[in-house]
Order: C-alpha cells, then sequence, then structure tokens
C-alpha cells in the first residue's frame, strides 16, 4: 500500500508495519477533505476516534478486518463535518409571541405593532410578546407612553428578532425591578426622555435584560433547547458549533450542556457586554467559570459587542444612514473602555472575540490595536471578529497584518434588489481569503429556522445576488464551513479536515453539494454524521450494510 501522508506511514510503523483493523470503513465516497495535499479521496479508515487512513477505494477496503463495520456512500459527497461558527441557542420570551405583519423584513409598523398588543391585551393573561423588525426598532417615539396606553395593565416587551434592542412598558419595568435611576449597563444603555425618565427602549447591552429577567435561564429548560438545536444540527452534518453565550452566565450553560448530553464539539464564547458590571468582570466571570466541563465542551471568549448594526442604525458608520443627515451610528464603549478590553486581552490566554459591524467602529478597533501592540502581537491572537461587515477595501491589508479572523453570516447579504445607495458598500467576502484574511461562516441565529441552514448559507455565500464580484465559489464556502471554523476557534490541528490524525468528524451528503443547481442547495442533509468517529445520526435512506470479511 502506498501512503499519502506521514501521519499513515507512522501508524504503520507503529503497528509492526501494517495497520490494525479500523473499526470503521466508508468506500465509495466522493471525499472532500479540505486538505490542499490530496483535496479529494474515495475512502477513509476511522481508528479510535480519528482518521487512519485516507484513500482510495481498494486500499481502505483491503484495511478491514472481522471487526469493521464497512459503509458503502454510494458515490455521495463526504465532507468533514460541519462547522457552526456563530450562532445564539436558547433566547426565550416570557410568553408566546403574539403574531407581527412583515416579519423578518421589514417587520410591522409602530401603528401595527401597537394595535397587535392592544388586542392581546384584550384577552386574559399576563405578559405580552413579540418580535419585531427594523420599523419599530427606529421609531423615536417615546414607546414606554404608547404601550402604556394600550396595554396599562400587562407587562409588554417587544424583541428585535436580531437582539440589538428592546422595548418595554411600565408594567414590564415594576416586573423586571427596574426604575428610572437604573444605571447604563457596560455596553449599553436606556432610552430617557427630556426629563431623563425611561421611554421603555433597552439598546444593546441593555437588551437582554427585559428577557433575562424576565425569564431567567434554567438548565433543565435551556437543556431542552441545545438537545433540540443539536438533534437538527446532526441532520445537517453540523459536528461542531461555536455558542454566543448571549445574555447567559457560564454556570448555566455548562450546567444546560451536562444535562442536554448533546453529541457536538462545542465552543461556548463568554458573553460580556450587559452581563457583568465591568470590563475586568468580564474576565473574572472566565476565571470562576466551571474547571470541570461536559465532553466535547471547552469555553472561550470573551465576547464584546463594540458596536450594534444597521438594522437598528446602530453601527458606527463613516457615512450617515440614509435619512438622518446627523446620525451615523455609535460606539457602546468609550476610548478609556476600548483599551482596557483590548489592553486585558493582550495579557490573557483566551480569545477575543469581538462584534464589529461598521467601517468606522472597525477603523476605530483596527487603529486602537496597533497603537497597543505590534501586528506580529495581535497575529499570534488570532482575534475574531463577528460579522466583519465594516472591513473595506483600504482597511483590507491591516485586517490580514493584524491576524483578524472573520466569522461572516451570509444570510446577512442584503437581496440584489434591496434599495441603496452608491456610497453604501457591500460587506467583502471573496476578498477577505483573497487577501489572506481567515474565513468561517456561521448563521447567526436563534436556531429552529431556515436561516440555521449551513446549506442555505453556503448557497447564499457562494451566489452573492447583491455582490457577485464578492461570491465564494462553493469549494471556498465549503472550506470556510469546515476548516475555516477549526481554524476560527483555533483547534485546526485536531479537526476541520479529512486527513490521518485528525478527529473523525464527517459528513455523508444527500446531494452533490459542490454539482446541484444552486437553488437546490438548502435542500440538502446529511445521511450519515460522525463525531470523533461515532455515529451520531443514521439517515436509513444511505442503504449503509455491515460488509462480510
Amino acid at each position: 500500500m502506498q501512503f499519502n501522508h506521514p501521519a499513515a506511514f507512522t501508524l504503520a510503523l507503529l503497528c509492526g508495519g501494517a495497520f490494525a483493523a479500523p473499526q470503521l470503513v466508508i468506500v465509495n465516497a466522493n471525499v472532500f477533505t479540505a486538505d490542499p495535499a490530496r483535496p479529494r479521496a474515495e475512502a477513509v479508515a476511522i481508528e479510535n476516534g480519528r482518521f487512519s487512513a485516507v484513500g482510495g477505494n481498494a486500499d481502505i477496503r483491503a484495511m478491514a478486518g472481522p471487526g469493521t463495520r464497512v459503509i458503502d456512500a454510494g458515490g455521495r459527497l463526504a465532507t468533514p463535518g460541519l462547522i457552526e461558527a456563530h450562532v445564539h441557542i436558547g433566547g426565550v420570551l416570557p410568553s408566546t409571541p403574539i403574531a407581527m405583519p412583515g416579519l423578518p423584513f421589514p417587520g410591522p409598523t409602530a401603528e401595527q405593532a401597537l394595535a397587535a398588543v392592544a388586542e392581546a391585551a384584550r384577552q386574559p393573561g399576563d405578559w405580552i410578546s413579540a418580535w419585531i423588525g427594523p420599523i419599530v426598532a427606529r421609531d423615536p417615539r417615546n414607546w414606554r407612553q404608547a404601550l402604556d396606553a394600550v396595554a396599562p395593565d400587562r407587562p409588554v416587551l417587544l424583541r428585535g428578532f436580531w437582539g440589538h434592542t428592546a422595548i418595554v412598558n411600565s408594567a414590564a419595568l415594576k416586573r423586571i425591578g427596574i426604575t428610572d435611576d437604573v444605571q447604563n449597563p457596560i455596553g449599553g444603555w436606556w432610552g430617557r426622555d427630556s426629563d431623563g425618565r425611561l421611554n421603555g427602549r433597552a439598546d444593546e447591552g441593555a437588551s437582554p435584560v427585559p428577557e433575562s429577567r424576565a425569564t431567567p435561564p434554567e438548565p433543565a429548560q435551556l437543556a431542552l433547547h441545545f438537545r433540540a438545536a443539536a438533534q437538527r444540527y446532526a441532520r445537517w452534518g453540523v459536528t461542531s458549533i461555536h455558542l454566543m453565550n448571549s445574555g447567559k452566565s457560564l454556570e448555566v450553560t455548562i450546567d444546560s450542556l451536562a444535562v442536554a448530553r448533546t453529541p457536538q464539539k462545542w465552543t461556548v464564547y463568554s458573553w460580556a457586554t450587559g452581563v457583568v458590571p465591568s470590563i475586568a468582570g468580564a474576565w473574572a466571570a472566565m476565571d470562576a467559570a466551571p474547571k470541570k466541563l461536559p465532553p466535547r465542551v471547552r469555553i472561550d471568549g470573551p465576547k464584546w459587542m463594540l458596536d450594534g448594526t444597521p438594522l437598528e442604525q446602530n453601527a458606527l458608520k463613516r457615512e450617515p444612514y440614509a435619512g438622518r443627515p446627523e446620525w451615523r451610528g455609535r460606539s457602546n464603549h468609550v476610548d478609556e473602555q476600548l483599551r482596557e478590553i483590548l489592553q486585558t486581552a493582550l495579557l490573557r490566554p483566551e480569545q477575543l472575540a469581538l462584534h464589529v459591524v461598521g467601517d468606522a467602529e472597525t477603523d476605530r478597533v483596527f487603529a486602537m490595536m496597533e497603537s497597543l501592540a505590534a501586528p506580529s502581537v495581535w497575529k499570534g491572537m488570532r482575534v475574531r471578529i463577528e460579522h466583519g461587515d465594516g472591513i473595506r477595501a483600504d482597511t483590507l491589508a491591516q485586517a490580514a497584518r493584524l491576524g483578524i479572523v472573520v466569522i461572516q453570516n451570509p444570510t446577512h447579504f442584503p437581496p440584489a434588489s434591496a434599495p441603496r445607495r452608491p456610497s453604501d458598500p457591500y460587506s467583502m467576502l471573496r476578498s477577505l481569503p483573497a487577501s489572506g484574511v481567515p474565513l468561517a461562516l456561521g448563521s447567526d441565529s436563534v436556531v429552529g429556522g431556515n436561516e440555521a441552514n449551513p446549506f442555505l448559507n453556503i448557497m447564499l455565500a457562494s451566489i452573492y445576488a447583491a455582490s457577485p464580484a464578492e461570491a465564494l465559489t462553493r469549494e471556498q464556502a465549503l472550506l470556510a464551513y469546515t476548516a475555516g471554523g477549526a481554524y476560527a476557534e483555533r483547534q485546526e490541528r485536531n479537526k476541520g479536515r479529512i486527513m490521518p490524525g485528525m478527529a473523525a468528524d464527517l459528513a455523508v451528503l444527500s446531494q452533490d453539494l459542490l454539482t446541484v443547481p444552486a437553488a437546490a442547495m438548502p435542500a440538502t442533509r446529511s445521511l450519515l454524521t460522525l463525531v470523533d468517529g461515532e455515529i451520531v445520526f443514521e439517515d436509513p435512506a444511505l442503504g449503509a450494510v455491515a460488509q462480510p470479511q
């Protein structure tokens, strides 16, 4: 047998010049390895949770012994296990959300939202909850007064579906124990009227407070969300998940994952904004985090929300927002706070994750990074920029120099028909890896909708209808969802590629994602999903059988 990788040769020597019979062999597959040394193969062998050999059908089949299970993939595309590089799981409104028209875009008008709340207030019950879109989020009225007028006796919570804003009435503020003398949390603020009284808005770091106080997360309930998400992900071939731990403590999330006992690998990025009382407290929370973790779970972070988004128009931009000539958005932290965040990160071993969306906020972050340490120092830290929409042509080289890793979310991309000014640039995608900026892809969703579907995201990344020149090839998009995700969490030596010695995380897909018509891509599913060589999902449609030896 010819060995095409040094690890295979080493393994053979350890076994006395021949391989020990693997526990599992997959043959007759179209293997996309994500290994630049051998991009394609026909078969793989798995032993003790790792790929022990990758090669041709005859050679790999010949390794099987009496106890080996042989699975015929039927010529289907096999890929490294997909890595969801940015997702939020477990957000729960205090009541079943009432229906609102126009979601997700543009969402209800203010009048429609108030009419829906008024109708709900006429029915018996307690909390009135609803998801809202950008129109309501941008409406400058005093929402506390408006909601008090239609629901004076019922607590009301309206939540932006993207998570950066919340709106409440007086009954809700009383229920959650927030009074007019409340201080702004780190990275967020409470809206106020001209007299300093709360006006019902809670933005950025303040926005998760009403939800988390009204419905405190409990491990048993949160575990149900994790388990349901894990089941969906297994059917998509997702084997690793980067959880942005929004609005929750590390303790409750780790306890919940221990109860859920999901098969995937989790990196939990701790939440700094609005959860801790100070910047130093974000790292103190990490020091106090549970030391005994469930299997396949690790902790990293913290993640900081440095600005908002274009939806509520709080992302800090170079140019004013359309129709608002005096407004460019805002930073969530003053210079002194941003400097403390970055300086402390230089002294810590954890990976820094930064939500940065606006181009002006991106400029600010990059400039301060360069003022605090040499680019080579930052490059070794591998700072994550979640979303990366604000990287422009004139800061692309700077991002590469600083070793920035971008986690992009194709579901954020506007359709080609979306109205825009010629001066509004589109987010970069293809230009990132082409310029040496590592790229991973994630859904940035609360799991349960089609937006969490990795194949939808791969499709959107490979067509990028609004900016086709920035579209990825399908191979590049798949790399970003596998090897790119592993690199983004500093785990590229352990997973993300199909090659000897790597963790045997793998998905056999229902159709060839690289050749089917683009519109068919979101219908892709996994027929066989492996995590560390363990079968965590197997669809009878695969037709897998144990072959007699």
